[in-house]
């Protein structure tokens, strides 16, 4: 009897076990799907200068570049916009690769995300008053931007970059 009561009970928690993991939900599985993604974009200019006109095209809209590797003409950008405690953080990461005889593409993506300002009391007078406090910034909310209206005016930025980097 007591066999029977663990055998069940093992059946039980298998049989959850099953039907959690089939209920979890697998961002991977949408990873590949899609032919004609927004931020993608090849160019007829020659690889430096539409790195340079992309990292022009990001500076011009008040962000900030944060890594940089020539080499790979790849960087990482973010612009912050504050929000009363918060702030908003939009990170863009560009990719400049050769694609043929004076042609380039151009593969970025971008993610959001928000810092939350967290006040913690480290210490209290007399278990009254607060003596002390310490303010952390907590990461939360993030997300890939997949706003195909976003990418095409990052596209149409680095365009107009890429009028005035053909002049010089």
């Amino acid at each position: 009897m007591k066999r029977d009561k663990a055998r069940t009970a093992v059946l039980t928690m298998f049989l959850m076990a099953v039907l959690i993991t089939g209920c979890a939900t697998s961002g991977y599985k949408n990873v590949f799907n899609d032919e004609n993604s927004p931020n993608v974009k090849t160019f007829h200019v020659l690889p430096d200068d539409c790195y340079i006109a992309s990292k022009r095209a990001v500076l011009s809209q008040n962000f900030r570049i944060e890594r940089e590797d020539l080499q790979a003409r790849s960087f990482t950008a973010a612009r912050y916009f504050e929000d009363g405690k918060d702030t908003i953080v939009v990170t863009i990461n560009a990719n400049v690769i050769a694609a043929g005889k004076d042609k380039s593409t151009v593969y970025a993506s971008a993610t959001q995300h928000v810092e939350k300002v967290r006040v913690k009391t480290e210490r209290t007078l007399l278990g009254l008053v607060p003596a002390g406090s310490e303010a952390t910034k907590v990461k939360q909310e993030e997300r890939t931007i997949e706003d195909k209206d976003f990418y095409n005016k990052l596209f149409a930025a680095l365009e107009k970059e890429l009028g005035i980097v053909g002049t010089h």
